[in-house]
């Protein structure tokens, strides 16, 4: 009944945003046509919809400025002005939850704590306490009924892409089920305070090895719903904005810009909103992350993929730009004659000056054009990276205007194709190669008895994968005879069977010829 109701109201707050028209669509008023009309769509209204619809719309609309492959720059500039900053609730309604997870006698762990918020954001506020070990610490705590109200809204949501997908082929091109489905396991993952938790520990050990600090968790206190981090003191980045030229700021710039780029290239999980407000300036220069509330991840074969992407961009070759475009887009159907001369175009413009001189950013914009034109999609996956990479190149910039980010992705790219060429990486592949031929060996006296099997009954056994038939049905339909592919095949077959029986061989041939001369 909740959900019934709540539908009710993104039904009212569509029309009275001026989309009769799709409220009637997706069934919420009385409507003649359940055509979506994607007219209805403008950046205005869209953004005032979001806003309305509360947190849930919020992040969604901050993710969506991250989007340069599916909308331009007007829709991006109405996204951007999304912001995640409410009102604090009372304390008296956040004591419950401190109570409920430390118990009634909860003050008894803290020599102080301040119930004035430090900051307050759609899923948690943020709290100053001492414990009694006289640790400064951070108090993050949920807020009260937004976990519940959350996860209805996105189940609602994607409900919603589901009707739109099914009643407009333009809108279901950039399957907004899948991209929705993402964010929301991503939200529930920043609803989990204890993830939260662990995802600082593990990123803040890799960037240990950096020099870069992140907060200590006080595991005894923290939970699904709250949880207890040192407290880092510094400069807070966003003090900084007036320091461009420092030498002492741009040398933190540095350190920064190479902390994100080593988390997203070798690290492969990074920090997901790497903002001014989540960085901080301690000591001469060393750089401190805090919030880990949004974390992307890359696992090996994607980072893989992007090292591909730049490497064929600066080595001019178009057909592997092409090839890892259209296998992140899902490999649609396009025009790939098109694509490729404007790729060429696209790597004229980069031409011996793609990691140095230029901007992700300008890298970013064209390659994004591109894709908007053919209709190309990237996975819901690399949103967070294009964030924290478009982010972390705006605020480098804005401190040292001369340094070049993508300059500096050379020797950490380079650091990783060491890696993957290292004498270690061989003997991994060497193992893998191993427990391979050991599972082979284990399957090989069934192989054998098979084959055997097959040789004594003279009798070859054949299993049809149903959509295949239908392929080749279609194929057919089409006039397009799939005779020599079928006779290929069973030549090939023959050969194969010649040392296990000469008769089999042979009537596997006759078959072929067979369905040569069918008409």
């Amino acid at each position: 009944m909740s959900s019934m109701a709540r539908a009710a109201e993104i039904g009212q707050i569509l029309v009275r945003h001026g989309a009769k028209n799709l409220a009637g669509a997706f069934g919420f008023i009385p409507s003649t046509s359940p055509v979506i009309d994607t007219r209805e769509f403008r950046p205005a209204a869209v953004v005032a919809f979001l806003r309305d619809i509360g947190p849930v719309g919020i992040k969604l609309g901050q993710l969506l400025a991250t989007r340069s492959d599916l909308f331009a720059e007007n829709w991006i500039t109405a996204f951007s002005t999304l912001h995640d900053q409410v009102s604090p609730v009372p304390f008296a309604h956040i004591e419950p939850v401190l109570a409920s997870s430390w118990g009634e006698d909860w003050r008894n762990d803290f020599v102080q704590f301040d119930e004035q918020p430090l900051a307050s954001a759609s899923i948690a506020q943020t709290y100053s306490a001492k414990l009694r070990d006289g640790s400064d610490v951070i108090v993050k705590v949920r807020r009260p009924g937004t976990a519940a109200r959350m996860e209805a809204d996105v189940r609602l949501l994607v409900r919603l892409a589901g009707i739109a997908e099914a009643r407009s082929p333009d809108i279901a091109r950039y399957r907004p089920a899948e991209f929705l489905r993402t964010f929301g396991r991503n939200l529930a993952w920043e609803m989990d305070l204890a993830a939260e938790s662990r995802a600082c520990e593990r990123i803040g050990a890799y960037l240990d090895t950096i020099g870069v600090k992140t907060p200590a968790i006080h595991w005894e206190l923290t939970g699904l719903r709250v949880n207890v981090q040192e407290r880092l003191y510094g400069l807070p980045a966003s003090s900084l904005a007036n320091s461009s030229g420092d030498p002492q700021v741009a040398r933190f710039a540095k350190s920064y810009a190479d902390a994100v780029l080593r988390m997203i290239i070798l690290n492969g999980e990074f920090h997901g909103d790497p903002h001014p407000g989540n960085v901080f300036l301690i000591g001469e220069q060393d750089v401190g992350f805090i919030d880990f509330g949004s974390v992307g991840t890359l696992t090996k074969a994607r980072r893989d993929e992007i090292v591909r992407l730049v490497l064929a961009i600066a080595g001019e070759e178009t057909s592997e730009v092409a090839d890892v475009l259209l296998a992140w887009a899902g490999e649609p159907k396009v025009d790939r004659a098109a694509l490729a001369l404007d790729l060429d175009q696209l790597i004229g413009e980069f031409k011996g000056a793609v990691l140095s001189g230029i901007e992700f950013s300008q890298i970013f914009s064209r390659v994004f054009d591109l894709l908007r034109d053919f209709k190309l999609v990237l996975p819901p996956d690399l949103a967070i990276l294009l964030r924290t990479l478009l982010t972390a190149e705006g605020f480098v910039r804005s401190l040292a205007p001369e340094y070049n980010i993508a300059e500096e992705t050379r020797p950490i790219m380079m650091e990783l194709l060491s890696e993957r060429f290292s004498l270690g990486s061989a003997r991994s592949g060497l193992k893998k190669i191993r427990r391979q031929l050991l599972g082979l060996s284990a399957s090989l006296p069934g192989i054998l008895a098979n084959a055997s099997s097959i040789a004594k009954s003279g009798y070859l056994p054949v299993q049809l994968d149903p959509v295949s038939v239908e392929r080749l049905a279609a194929s057919h339909h089409r006039d397009q005879s799939a005779k020599g592919p079928v006779a290929a095949a069973l030549i090939v077959a023959a050969a194969l069977l010649v040392d296990q029986s000469w008769l089999l061989a042979g009537a596997v041939l006759g078959v072929a010829g067979l369905v040569l001369l069918r008409n």
